[in-house]
This record gives structure tokens, C-alpha cells and sequence, in this order.
């Protein structure tokens, strides 16, 4: 078979299935199979918002308040339907723009205030957010090509500055 330098560059990152199992370790084969199908039917280079719990946080609030944020996020802005095709967790954005617009004015609304960690030092100057664990790690993940993909961690998104 001829290859690209294109093809041959992609070899370099992992499978988008690759990406979900080292993201959800402990998922079962039928979630691991529906995210990286969610995954591949996202356009190419388009980020997808991951966001993995915080048990932390689950243990101080629970599970129906973790499922509404992640609900809230998955419809904000929108008129209709969902960025996550109810999986909530793997959430659908047109651009990195877009993507911090929706978790800056959510933040900024106080439309999901206990997802956000804001450190006791910063307390007085956001009032009424005494949050002092963010509601999960998050990720953005990049569909390349048909099967591969690529992640980092975005270490602050939850985390008021």
C-alpha cells in the first residue's frame, strides 16, 4: 500500500478506542464501544469536551447533582438536543472558542457554581462559591482522521482564577 506522509504521521497518535481506554480504564466493553463511536462520528479536529468524575465530589453531592451539571452542560445554549448525545461525558463543541464560551459564562452565570473549584483564597471575591473540589478532570480530545485521535488534560477548567 502507498503511503502519505500524511498516513505516516498518523500512525504516530493512538486509536480514538486507544483514547477512551486509557480515559475510562475501568469502563465496560459496551460504554467503551458507544464513546469511541461517539468520538468517530465527530468531525475532524473538532474538540470534545471529556470529563471524568471527581469521587470527591460525587461523596459531597452526589450523583443527581453531578448528573445536572453534566446535563446543564450538555444543553447550554442550545435551542435544542444535546452536545453529548446523552452520554454525559464526552461533549460535542464547533470550536475551542465555543468550547470556553459555554464554561465561561456558565461560570460566569452561576449556572452550574458547585462544578467549580474555587480556592479558599479567591472565596471572598466570588460570593456564595465555597466549592473546594472541581467536579472531575477534564480533557479535550481531537478526532484526526478517520481512527486516530489525540487528548491533553486541561488541568484548569473547573478552577476559578
Amino acid at each position: 500500500m502507498f503511503k502519505t506522509k500524511e498516513s505516516d504521521e498518523l500512525e504516530l497518535f493512538p486509536t480514538i478506542k486507544e483514547v477512551i481506554k486509557e480515559l475510562f480504564p475501568d469502563a465496560p466493553s459496551a460504554d467503551v464501544k458507544k464513546y469511541t463511536k461517539q468520538v468517530s462520528n465527530a468531525d475532524e479536529y473538532d474538540p470534545l469536551l471529556v470529563i471524568k468524575p471527581n469521587e470527591a465530589w460525587i461523596a459531597a453531592h452526589g450523583w443527581a447533582a453531578y448528573n445536572a451539571v453534566m446535563d446543564r452542560i450538555a444543553t447550554y445554549n442550545l435551542t435544542r438536543g444535546r452536545r453529548d448525545e446523552n452520554s454525559r461525558c464526552i461533549f460535542h463543541f464547533r470550536d475551542v472558542q465555543e468550547l470556553y464560551l459555554v464554561r465561561d459564562t456558565m461560570f460566569a452565570n452561576g449556572v452550574i457554581p458547585n462544578a467549580f473549584h474555587v480556592p479558599s483564597t479567591l472565596q471572598p471575591q466570588h460570593a456564595g462559591a465555597n466549592n473546594l473540589i472541581p467536579i472531575g478532570r477534564v480533557y479535550i480530545v481531537h478526532k484526526l482522521g478517520s481512527k486516530k485521535s489525540e487528548y491533553g488534560e486541561d488541568t484548569a477548567f473547573f478552577f476559578v482564577q
